[in-house]
């Protein structure tokens, strides 16, 4: 047997080499990702659209219900190929140096993310989606208005959800119903990170900086105006005299009153908000006058650190800073709002003779104390295996987080977290599988804050 294996393993050795990959197959001018299996979110997705039953029928109208990731890939794509098309519209004219065509340019791409905006797949539809993921795995069915196509509305809810399942969610889970109320701007942050990940190591050149800068700018705004009177409660009370069924009613309300609300009072029953004041259902909505002045403070206070997130070179037209012939790197600051307080990361883009590298710091905050973590992932390295190209995407996070995802511990808990997605790369089609699993704790873009293990099947198109 140990000859045996010795042999396989020379065998195996032999026939895994890097070789020289082309160079456009690397460097596609558009990909497209879809996942057709997320397991096991979608066992939840199934069994929240049907009665907390799995079955087939349940499984298939899941789909309904996207996971994180699927919902991400998809306004990606979205974005990637609309930005091409304006971009390829306008950069064929002889004269777009003239200011006339850099204008019309513009101002298409403008239009263009206005409306993806308020459309199915697009970001403001990502970032509700990433609300109902967590809800869902809680079982907590609901509707995102923003496939009703609300153009130019204010205020788009996340509806008929009942409050008997948002009790029941709060009752069973804390840490992931206070991580609902803000897993809609996280969708955001992901989408941006993910495009800018393509531009760098793709070397797309495409124009994204408009949608960076009206997600960003949207999603500052919608963190520091929740701390505000005359936004928050004005509002709220508009809502509340307009919606007269549960059915109607959004889920929460203003995100992040909401959760600054719960992120201080943990353990409170959701029914202890009281009735509604038109006597039918729980006063869902939380107004700054519901905040205590900690909890005021604290929502003021991270719509302050909102404005790291405008910390890149990205956001300002700079895709990618060259060091020397084989170096390239660039960088982004996130802050984004977590079950247990915030994560503020560094995020750094490298190109290494061709090799694709992401590191990442993450520093953690709950209300008083700070819990770091590191991140690696290495990008689509390329494997010759049998005449076969196959691209390798590991990454690795360790490091700390709350225990049990409190606010207010100064106890640590050790977060680890491993994945792997490999893509087997035919001429155009490249059909993949990742795999992921990880301990206790809170991840950007996985649903599950308990420990996890998950499998996702699907498909990439690659132009190029």
């Amino acid at each position: 047997m140990k000859k045996i294996t010795l042999l396989l393993i020379i065998i195996l050795i032999q026939k895994l080499s890097i070789g020289q990959i082309n160079d456009s197959l690397r460097k596609p001018y558009l990909k497209f990702d879809l996942t057709f299996f997320d397991l096991p979110y979608q066992f939840d997705a199934a069994k929240t659209v049907n009665n907390g039953t799995l079955n087939f029928k349940g499984f298939m109208k899941g789909y309904a219900n996207p996971s994180m990731q699927q919902s991400l890939y998809l306004t990606t794509d979205i974005y990637s190929i609309t930005h091409y098309g304006i971009d390829k519209l306008f950069k064929v004219k002889k004269k777009y140096r003239d200011t006339k065509y850099k204008f019309l340019h513009i101002s298409s791409l403008l239009l263009s993310n206005f409306i993806l905006t308020y459309a199915p797949t697009g970001d403001g539809w990502l970032h509700e989606e990433y609300h109902r993921a967590v809800m869902n795995r809680f079982h907590v069915n609901s509707f995102d208005d923003m496939n009703t196509f609300p153009i130019g509305a204010e205020l788009v809810s996340v509806n008929n959800v009942k409050d008997e399942d948002l009790i029941r969610f709060k009752s069973e889970s804390p840490a992931d119903f206070i991580r609902m109320h803000v897993a809609g701007i996280e969708g955001g942050y992901l989408l941006i990170d993910r495009l800018q990940k393509h531009n760098f190591f793709y070397q797309q050149n495409l124009t994204h900086e408009i949608l960076y800068a009206l997600t960003t700018i949207n999603s500052i705004s919608y963190v520091v105006g929740s701390s505000k009177p005359d936004v928050v409660d004005v509002e709220t009370d508009k809502m509340n005299k307009k919606e007269k069924t549960i059915e109607e009613r959004d889920f929460t309300g203003f995100d992040f009153s909401a959760w600054a609300y719960d992120l201080f009072n943990p353990n409170e029953a959701y029914q202890d908000r009281g009735v509604h004041i038109l006597g039918n259902g729980i006063d869902r909505y939380i107004k700054t006058t519901d905040l205590s002045s900690d909890a005021l403070d604290y929502l003021e206070k991270q719509g302050n650190l909102q404005f790291l997130n405008l910390l890149s070179p990205m956001l300002f037209w700079q895709k990618s800073i060259k060091l020397n012939d084989n170096i390239n790197f660039n960088f982004a600051i996130r802050h984004l709002l977590t079950s247990f307080g915030n994560d503020i990361s560094l995020n750094v883009f490298l190109q290494i003779n061709e090799n694709n590298f992401i590191v990442r710091y993450h520093h953690a905050n709950n209300y008083k104390n700070a819990f770091p973590a590191i991140e690696l992932e290495l990008f689509e390295y390329p494997i010759n295996y049998a005449n076969n190209i196959f691209l390798l995407s590991p990454r690795v996070i360790t490091g700390t987080q709350p225990k049990d995802q409190s606010f207010y511990t100064k106890n640590h808990e050790f977060l680890g977290s491993f994945a792997c997605r490999i893509d087997w790369v035919l001429k155009y089609f490249s059909p993949w599988v990742e795999f992921s699993a990880k301990t206790d704790g809170w991840v950007a873009g996985n649903e599950f804050l308990n420990n996890n293990f998950s499998c996702n099947l699907g498909l990439s198109l690659r132009l190029r």
